[in-house]
């Protein structure tokens, strides 16, 4: 047997017998020279992170430059004119995208230089949030500076790849062959014409013989194609045929969803004789075609960076961003997982201290027998009751919108699974519910049929209504149920239900004429980059243990002005709460990729890896997109580490750790100052009593990031580098308007107010207010590169807490003040102890 059989016959044997990893390989008698790599493949090893030689070639490269009045931009002004005139987007969002664009270009070589160049970049943006029309912002800025051939990488699927061509007709090009797609871009008089290479519709597909290779240099071209294996090679081949110096042609890339169907997934696949397997199929189509060009600038876009950084970057020819990653802003009135999960960019926002933004309540989880009842679903079962209250949350969304004068298209979700078979049961139990609301509305509302628009009311007043009314939103108008339910009629004659699955005909199509009601029903072809307009219901029941994977999912994030209170997301808790912890990995990966935007001189990917931090339940992708990723261990230097999820539902163990606190406190003597803030803290406190209080604190059993042993470690760790010898222990004074806690004798502060997250039902947004670090860091004169200090902040959390909707407790009398801790880390020159997701060092 090779090595790729043995790992398959493991893998199957840990998942079917639930057998450990050594008792695997003793089944499957693995031969000795393959039990090392074998153990190295399912537990990689612990590495620290060794920089890889900078490519200084790259230095030599001249990048472009901000074209002066001298210069004609042609492209980009017409690109932002039509977005202005044609979109009526705001002038502040065209500016912001013109500067972002900008920006971008500005990393890119010089296509004129006589030099020869392979660039490699990522662009990080949200997912729905318009990555797209940033795409189309670059090139235009790069066919402004003279690249002339764009291949624009868009998918697998071809209604996504058509999707794309659209718009890029419709801002950039200026050309179509589709007679309903509406106002184009115009440019100026005597602008160089573009060349579509490819054309629109499911068929504009590009097609070996039907398009000429134009060998003009003063037209830039544009070629939108499926990330197909066999469409590839016919543009590889039709660019290999022609006489034309491919020298003279500067070339971009540009791969949307650059980690899905990109990445090399047999990384590590070696063959029988030992020789490691070429790269997988597209993976290596797209190496062939940016290698094709000497002048190329390889660019990927994509909102789940995770797979594409653990490219291994000691491979020349992959797709490792080494030249740069830009991470794009999140855009003005996005609903994204910072505004869904109430989750800050900043702990500045997410202070109680200041201003806070709360959750948007619109996540409603489905209860275990309604999960059962839908994942049962056959061919003859009537449609479940979940799923009918979403289809009228649905007709009262979109009646809703009708009410406040929105005609726009109106879109509900339904995700059962990959599994294309129960896509139809799906869509049969939707049409018949939609055919009995129907006819529910064609009756006296008298009749038999009077209970389902009692329930539709219901619902209106009882979700709807409390959420639009508390968002004190002048775009959200409210109305009486009765305003709303005369526009129902209207909603359920236009309901069209497609299914959208790799087996299916069916296409949406928004692109003019009558406003769309879609039911969409589907599977792999609604998780990445198509669009749903107007999307307002989703249910969804699909499982994932993946960052990307689960943050693609959520078709639910874009733009929802002015009917983001009459969205509603149905899916399972675990699902929810997973989620929510994801949004911040997702926060603090982009915060680590910001520091390529940083001047002077930032650094590149090649200089300083970027870090995933690792996850108890899920994984960072699939373990085929894995590449050089392993778990490592990464200084928590420059850091804050504080307790977010505690046992709220264990009142014992909340009241103990009062008790431990306040027993530990009397510990420290009568050494404590109280500040003319109103803090008490004390001083040169020995790394020993810190590991002490961690020792006997207890933290929640979900609290994967800060517990007990990875700081007790992290600790320890330091302490043989002579760092973090010394401790500062603060309590601040609270929040003036709670009651006093009384920590020890004559030592109380006030309580503070944290309520509980809505998603993540153990969880609370932030412990520690900025402001609280920043005042002991200044009165007592603390310098935050000191390594041999650490701070400890102690909070009491008032057990009434509450803030709009959001509480602490259910019941407050069932509940305990709860105790939080607030490591600060300084700086350090040693790496040690959280475990993160980074390039690896090659394993022996």
């Amino acid at each position: 047997m090779t090595f790729i059989e043995y790992k398959a016959a493991i893998e199957a044997l840990m998942k079917h017998l639930k057998i450990s990893l050594d008792e695997a390989i003793v089944k499957t008698e693995v031969p000795v020279h393959l039990v090392a790599r074998l153990k190295d493949y399912f537990n990689p090893k612990l590495v620290k992170i060794r920089p890889p030689t900078i490519i200084k070639d790259a230095s030599m490269i001249p990048l472009c430059i901000p074209l002066n009045k001298d210069h004609p931009q042609p492209y980009i002004h017409g690109f932002c004119n039509y977005l202005l005139n044609n979109r009526e987007w705001s002038r502040n969002v065209v500016e912001n995208l013109s500067e972002t664009s900008h920006k971008l270009v500005c990393r890119l070589p010089q296509p004129k230089t006589s030099q020869h160049f392979q660039w490699r970049g990522l662009v990080v943006g949200h997912i729905q949030s318009g990555k797209t029309a940033n795409m189309a912002a670059l090139i235009a800025r790069a066919a402004d500076q003279g690249y002339r051939l764009f291949v624009i990488l868009s998918g697998l699927y071809r209604d996504l790849r058509s999707q794309t061509q659209d718009r890029l007709d419709q801002e950039i090009t200026g050309l179509s062959d589709n007679p309903d797609i509406g106002a184009l871009v115009k440019h100026d008089p005597g602008t160089p014409e573009w060349i579509r290479m490819t054309q629109s519709g499911m068929a504009g597909e590009f097609r070996s013989g039907t398009t000429p290779w134009d060998p003009s240099l003063d037209k830039p071209k544009l070629a939108v194609i499926k990330k197909n294996v066999r469409v590839m090679d016919q543009f590889i081949n039709l660019i290999s045929r022609s006489p034309v110096r491919r020298e003279d042609f500067p070339v971009m890339v540009l791969d949307d969803e650059a980690d899905w169907g990109s990445i090399n997934t047999n990384y590590e696949e070696i063959d029988e004789s030992g020789t490691p397997v070429d790269p997988s199929a597209t993976n290596g189509r797209i190496r062939d075609l940016v290698a094709l060009f000497p002048k190329c600038a390889y660019v990927g876009f994509t909102a789940t960076p995770f797979a594409n950084v653990l490219i291994d970057a000691a491979i020349e020819e992959d797709l490792y961003p080494r030249n740069f990653i830009a991470v794009l802003p999140e855009p003005e009135k996005y609903f994204g997982p910072r505004r869904l999960f109430g989750l800050g960019m900043l702990p500045s926002e997410l202070s109680p201290e200041d201003p806070q933004e709360p959750e948007l309540d619109i996540i409603r989880p489905i209860e275990e027998a309604d999960l059962t009842e839908l994942d049962e679903l056959t061919p003859t079962s009537e449609c479940p009751e979940v799923l009918k209250k979403a289809i009228l949350m649905f007709v009262l969304s979109s009646a809703g919108r009708l009410a406040r004068g929105q005609s726009d298209h109106f879109t509900m979700l339904v995700h059962p699974s990959h599994e294309i078979a129960s896509h139809t049961d799906f869509a049969r139990v939707v049409r018949e519910e939609i055919g009995f609301l129907r006819t529910v509305l064609e009756h006296p509302p008298k009749s038999a049929f009077r209970p389902v628009i009692q329930k539709a009311e219901q619902i209106w007043n009882t979700d709807f209504t409390p959420l639009t009314k508390s968002l004190h939103d002048p775009a959200c108008s409210l109305f009486e149920f009765d305003e709303v339910w005369k526009f129902a009629k209207p909603v359920l004659q236009e309901i069209d239900i497609k299914i959208l699955n790799s087996g299916s005909d069916d296409e949406l199509d928004y692109r003019t004429g009558s406003k769309k009601r879609y039911i969409v029903i589907g599977g792999n072809r609604l998780s990445r980059g198509l669009t749903l307009e107007g999307l307002s219901i989703s249910i969804f029941l699909r499982d994932s243990r993946q960052y990307d994977t689960l943050l693609q999912m959520g078709r639910w994030f874009g733009y929802r002005e002015g009917y983001h209170d009459l969205t509603r997301i149905f899916v399972e808790q675990r699902m929810a709460d997973a989620f929510a912890d994801l949004a911040r990995v997702e926060v603090e990966l982009r915060e680590d990729l910001s520091q390529y935007s940083k001047e002077p001189n930032p650094p590149t990917p090649m200089d300083l890896m970027p870090r995933i931090r690792a996850h108890s339940t899920l994984a960072v992708t699939s373990r085929l997109k894995m590449g050089a990723g392993a778990r490592v261990n990464i200084s928590l230097q420059h850091s804050r580490a504080e307790t977010i999820t505690f046992p709220l539902d264990n009142r014992a163990v909340l009241i103990e750790n009062q008790a431990v606190l306040r027993a530990w406190i009397e510990q420290l003597g009568n050494s404590g100052k109280q500040s003319k803030d109103g803090f008490y803290y004390w001083t040169g406190v020995p790394p020993a009593t810190v590991i002490e209080l961690l020792r006997s604190y207890k933290f929640s059993k979900d609290a994967v990031r800060v517990n007990s042993q990875t700081l007790t470690q992290y600790i320890k760790t330091q302490n043989k580098h002579k760092e973090l010898t010394t401790w500062d222990i603060v309590i601040p004074r609270g929040n003036a308007s709670r009651d006093p806690y009384t920590w020890a004798k004559g030592i109380s502060t006030n309580k503070v107010v944290r309520a509980r997250m809505k998603i993540g039902r153990n969880a609370i947004r932030v412990l520690a207010s900025p402001a609280d670090i920043q005042t002991w860091q200044d009165t007592l004169k603390r310098n935050p590169q000191d390594p041999t200090r650490g701070g400890l902040l102690l909070y009491a959390v008032d057990h009434k807490s509450k803030e709009g909707s959001l509480a602490l407790f259910d019941d407050p009398e069932k509940g305990a003040d709860v105790i939080g801790l607030t490591f600060v880390f300084p700086g350090s020159t040693s790496n040690a102890t959280i475990e993160y997701m980074t390039q690896q060092e090659a394993v022996v």
